[in-house]
């Protein structure tokens, strides 16, 4: 048992103490992105460990993004794999054999560190196939694929193309089936294995128990000698039948008409255990993937591979029903949540087979032509045109318009890349290579927005490597830019996520044609984003500008806008201002729109002389609230990782303010964003802030101010501290200030957002300014336990110890500590614990060969330097019939070994045969007389 607890703080020389406020102002690297929830920007993160994703969360939440697309965490076929052969759905790794990205333990950590920070997470889905097809005997009798049934011979034999292939789909006298190349021999859509990966034939009814928990269950999958054996630990992978289901009615559609019925029972996630297992057919494994990822996992979406390759009434009937309804968001109600697939087909084939928005399903799909236009584009070198992007979009097959309501608009992916060839390790990609023109278009336009971030911090010696994307997307350059030097920040792809979230509001409305000397879009694309307000009155929110060519200069556009006449239109990205873009101050750093809405607009080319910068875009909005925000009693700052001793995956860039005082304070001092407009008509006229996911009282007025129906600021709290804006009135500053309780926050990393708005007219759209900040609470030291025996017979023991919250990063168990004696100076190498998993650590301590209690001191560090230090004393029994431990045997054990043999306590169980009876008396007896 625990002899005594304690805490302290001992600051790393990685630490800096002594800090008052940590302030964020709107010009420096680490401070402003997004509040809104209405359309966040998407990040694919690949090529990183669940761990590395987990550190750089901070910098993820920075840099503006709210979603993530994560490669499919299902252990793969081969070692190392990127996740697409998977083997078994529902092995996310463990300790000893992790998947590429880890184990599940960090993986479910990394999620709920993405949550905190109010952002989702869609894991890539395969639903269509299983890893490369085998066909041996020696397979089948090994259990075959887990999860699946491969209607063996008794005894296995070979297989062939047109054998029994129970739940997959067989081939023909020609060979096996492929749906890779409509062109090519034994093409089949549906029925095909995709590059030599096993096709799941999701129509096949064979009902097993496919994780099977107890052994002789005639229900079982079929076991082999390694594969489908029964686990009683399989109980967790199965919903409780004990709890109430939840009933759904799917409605069905045109595509696959009927009514379809079902009641899914909730999986258990306080006691897994309780699991109920049921036979189930192959859709039904899939259904109970899926749901698991969403009740247990808490996923909030999925991207669904090859989605064309599965049968349409696969995903409208069952995993339509089985997504319906599941996502629980953080105000308690229950949605659908967003998912998208893969359809290498034309924008109206997937529209009207792999979509479906009809409120049932929130299903969407990969833009494929307008990203592949985008490519063309950019591959052109500034010959090709930006008509033939608008025209490509899977955005025009629902309704005809570029409204956003279809595809997720993206340049680049893992399977098209900026660099690399998928058969090896892809370099970074050049400036021009990654494409920030035609990024700016996709971030600043209507729909779903997505950039692709490839870490580089999966290492593997073969097999398919994901191909490089944008290397900048989190606001740092690995390689040497123009502008931006190698192993420096680099905001070009940060600041363009903020200004979608600021910014991004309102139709899409391409006004080059408005120019009657140019109209053309050859070059330039010129767009305003904009609210219609009826009567054929419309209010613009912003006006962007992307140019693809690749010579020197700027090419300009006189424009009609939506914007009334005198509004001043600031450029937000830079480019106006930035020495490498425009040396000769050409771009207008400031627009004045005329009395007949009209302004001359200069974008840059992609070079200035023979420097390729690739910043050919610019942005221009009404300014918007500027300022700095600080927060208070803060006692020491992690600073940024050091990039000669950290890798590019796991670098975290921000430094993170910690505050270890029960109070503190969130003070936002705003000036006009606009010097020059002369007054403060339209500065800020509100501030509100939101902690972690929201929807908390933190400012003590007892109710959560924004609730979730505002479609731009949900869960977000009003300033009563202080709450002085800015607009109006002849100040200098506006000021906001709010009191919190730090005891109302977890230990560790949470996240703030401030967000302050731009007074407009009732009606319109919101402009906004957003300031994020990670902050570190660390109150009390980290929080473990000690998994203890009741006693220990064995000369060594290997000692676990689990942490209870997130901060914990290193333990040490020290045995025998002096009484007195400092546990932190104490911990050493030689006693440092190795790390099991994420919450886990171990240290087998030897030498127990002494009889008596052996002291046990268990001390626990977080990155902070604040520890925690417990001692345990564990019996070590070398002397059985010391039965009341007293360190030696006389009457009193023999009196103590009689009650609770009389009692039939299990103490009294002497020879451990699991009951109690008169071999255990007769055992103790022999042993007292024998003595120690």
């Amino acid at each position: 048992m625990a002899h005594a607890s304690r805490t302290g703080s001992c600051f790393s020389d990685r630490l800096r103490p002594g800090l008052v406020a940590f302030i964020v102002a709107a010009g420096t690297a680490a401070p402003l992105a997004f509040a809104r929830n209405d359309n966040p920007v998407m990040m694919q993160w690949f090529e990183c460990r669940w761990q590395d994703m987990e550190r750089r969360i901070p910098d993820f939440f920075v840099a503006g993004y709210g979603a993530i697309w994560a490669p499919p965490p299902s252990k793969a076929a081969s070692s190392g794999s990127a996740g697409y052969d998977v083997w078994d759905r529902f092995d996310l790794g463990r300790p000893g054999s992790p998947t590429a990205y880890g184990t599940e333990a960090y993986m479910r950590a990394m999620i709920g560190e993405l949550h905190q920070s109010n952002s989702l997470i869609y894991v890539d889905s395969i639903l269509n196939h299983n890893s490369g097809r085998q066909t041996s005997a020696s397979f089948q009798a090994a259990g075959g694929y887990p999860g699946f049934w491969m209607a063996p011979a008794n005894p296995p034999v070979n297989k062939t193309p047109t054998s029994n292939w129970g739940d997959f789909h067989a081939g023909n006298a020609s060979g096996y089936l492929q749906s890779e190349n409509p062109n090519g021999s034994n093409y089949d859509l549906l029925k095909g294995d995709l590059v030599a990966l096993i096709d799941i034939a999701q129509e096949t009814n064979h009902q097993f128990i496919r994780q099977p928990v107890m052994v002789g269950n005639p229900d079982n999958i079929p076991a082999g000698t390694l594969y489908n054996k029964p686990d009683p630990a399989n109980t967790r992978y199965y919903p409780d039948l004990q709890l109430t289901p939840m009933s759904v009615t799917n409605p069905g559609l045109p595509r696959t008409p009927g009514t379809w019925n079902f009641s899914f029972h909730p999986y258990n996630t306080q006691d897994p255990s309780a699991g109920d297992p049921v036979k189930d057919n192959t859709t039904g494994l899939l259904m109970r993937f899926t749901q698991w990822m969403l009740d247990d996992l808490k996923v909030d979406g999925f991207r669904f591979d090859a989605i064309k390759h599965a049968p349409v009434w696969f995903w409208d009937i069952y995993i339509d029903s089985v997504i319906h309804n599941r996502r629980v968001t953080p105000d308690g109600r229950r949605v659908t949540p967003y998912t998208f697939g893969e359809s290498v087909e034309s924008a109206s084939w997937s529209w009207n087979n792999m979509a479906r928005k009809d409120g049932f399903a929130n299903r969407d799909c990969l833009d494929m032509s307008g990203s592949g236009e985008l490519r063309n584009l950019l591959n052109a070198g500034g010959f090709g045109s930006w008509q033939n992007v608008v025209n490509a979009h899977f955005d025009l097959a629902d309704d005809g318009f570029n409204n956003g309501t279809f595809g997720v608009n993206h340049v680049f992916s893992h399977d098209n890349g900026s660099k690399g060839d998928g058969g090896s390790a892809p370099a970074n990609p050049t400036v021009r290579e990654m494409g920030y023109a035609m990024q700016a278009y996709t971030l600043m336009r209507t729909g779903v927005a997505k950039v692709y971030h490839n870490a580089r911090g999966i290492p593997r010696s073969g097999g398919f490597w994901p191909r490089q994307g944008v290397s900048t997307s989190l606001g740092w350059n690995p390689a040497s830019q123009p502008g931006f030097p190698q192993g420096t920040p680099d905001p070009s792809i940060t600041t363009l996520v903020r200004l979608h979230n600021w910014y991004g509001r309102g139709e899409f409305n391409i006004i080059n044609g408005t120019d009657i000397v140019n109209p053309s879009l050859a070059d330039v694309i010129v767009f305003e984003r904009r609210k219609n307000l009826g009567g054929g009155q419309y209010s613009a929110n912003v006006l962007v500008g992307c140019n693809d060519r690749w010579d020197s200069g700027y090419d300009q556009r006189s424009v009609t806008t939506s914007f009334p006449p005198g509004t001043r239109l600031i450029e937000m990205t830079g480019n106006a201002t930035d020495a490498t873009v425009d040396p000769n101050n050409d771009i207008a750093d400031v627009l004045v729109v005329d009395a007949s809405r009209k302004v001359t607009i200069r974008i840059p080319r992609n070079r200035t002389g023979a420097v390729e910068h690739g910043r050919g875009y610019v942005v221009y909005g009404p300014a918007i609230p500027d300022g700095t925000l600080a927060l208070t009693n803060v006692s020491a700052t992690l600073p940024a990782d050091d990039p000669a001793i950290t890798s590019f995956a796991s670098r975290r860039l921000n430094p993170i303010p910690v505050i270890s005082s029960p109070t503190f304070m969130i003070q936002l001092t705003t000036v006009n964003g606009d010097p020059g407009s002369g007054s403060n008509a339209n500065a800020d006229d509100n501030a509100l802030f939101r902690i972690n996911q929201g929807f908390r009282d933190f400012n003590g007025n007892g109710v959560v101010d924004i609730d979730h129906l505002s479609a731009v600021v949900p869960g977000y709290e009003q300033f009563l501290t202080l709450n002085q804006p800015l607009a109006g009135t002849s100040n200098v500053n506006g000021l906001y200030h709010q009191s919190i309780d730090a005891t109302l926050l977890p230990e560790g990393m949470n996240y703030v957002s401030v967000v302050t708005f731009r007074k407009r007219a009732p009606g319109e759209d919101p402009l906004l300014r957003e300031f994020r900040q990670p902050v570190y609470i660390d109150r009390v030291g980290p929080a473990v336990a000690a998994r203890l025996p009741d006693q220990i017979t064995a000369n060594s023991h290997v000692f676990f110890v689990e942490a209870l919250d997130r901060t914990a990063n290193r333990v040490h168990i020290i045995r025998d500590l002096p009484d007195g004696a400092d546990p932190v100076t104490a911990s050493t190498i030689v006693n440092q614990c190795t790390r099991h998993d994420r919450f886990e650590f171990f240290r087998t301590i030897s030498g127990l060969t002494t009889h008596g209690y052996v002291k046990i001191t268990v001390v626990a560090f977080e990155e902070t330097g604040n520890w925690s230090a417990q001692d345990h004393y564990v019996w070590v029994n070398k002397c059985p019939a010391d039965f009341d431990r007293s360190g030696f045997v006389d009457i009193e054990d023999y009196t103590s070994f009689v009650l609770a043999f009389e009692a039939g306590d299990d103490s009294a169980d002497f020879d451990a045969s699991g009951f109690v009876d008169i071999d255990d008396f007769v055992s103790f007896v022999l042993a007292f007389e024998e003595g120690c």
